[in-house]
């Protein structure tokens, strides 16, 4: 039968050689910057008012432009809510364009919801 003190010693290398890789392979992912979190914020509040843009652009009937006008400023006012300041503005736009490339897409909607 082995002796358990030289299992021991032989199982030292390969277990330190595996805490090491897992280590070194266990990095934290970057962290979101401000831009990206204001620009996945941006998105999140757009998203009902893309969708009722999208649908009035394909109806073929009545158009609910009062819904549509009350979504827009439901989507300013949360777009406020994520306090984004003026120096903000090109990083957001630019965080935009890979994080809500439909609304990156709609340059003057893009602009009138950012108006102050």
């Amino acid at each position: 039968m082995p002796n358990v003190r030289n299992i021991v010693k032989n199982m030292r290398l390969p277990l330190c050689i595996l805490l090491v890789t897992l280590f070194f392979s266990c990095e934290n992912p970057p962290s979101e910057t401000r831009a990206e979190r204001i620009a996945k914020g941006i998105c999140d509040c757009s998203t009902p008012l893309l969708d009722l843009n999208k649908a009035a652009a394909t109806a073929s009937g009545n158009i609910d432009f009062e819904g549509i006008q009350a979504e827009f400023e439901k989507t300013r006012a949360c777009i406020v809510n994520q306090r984004m300041k003026a120096e903000d503005l090109l990083s957001v736009k630019n965080a935009l364009t890979v994080r809500c490339p439909e609304l990156a897409a709609q340059t003057e909607l893009l602009e009138e919801l950012l108006r102050k």
